[in-house]
């Protein structure tokens, strides 16, 4: 049997049931849930708690039930950890697109 890598997921309260399950996520991608977190915070505390908790619970990934629930740290994220949602795998490191407005 091989060991599944360990994920923290988060939530966005104000997204709350807007998604998949984030343990069904995790496990879709090789990963297991060990740690979930709710945040309605701003866009720079959120960063610092979900980088903190990947390195806290040496977590390979974090799972999210939408892509929507990761809004503007989703860059934060890839850089300490891969990002699982439910339709694709961003793997650390990714380099999201640049939007030009």
């Amino acid at each position: 049997m091989t060991r599944m890598q360990r994920a923290v997921a988060m939530i966005r309260r104000d997204l709350q049931g807007y998604g998949a399950d984030v343990h069904d996520v995790a496990e879709q991608h090789g990963f297991r849930v060990v740690h979930t977190l709710y945040l309605d915070t701003g866009p720079l505390l959120s960063a610092l708690i979900v980088t903190g908790a990947v390195a806290e619970h040496d977590a390979a990934a974090v799972a999210v039930p939408a892509l929507e629930h990761t809004g503007s740290v989703r860059h934060a994220i890839t850089e300490q950890a891969a990002l699982a949602t439910p339709l694709c795998l961003y793997p650390k490191g990714y380099r999201w697109p640049v939007v030009e407005r």
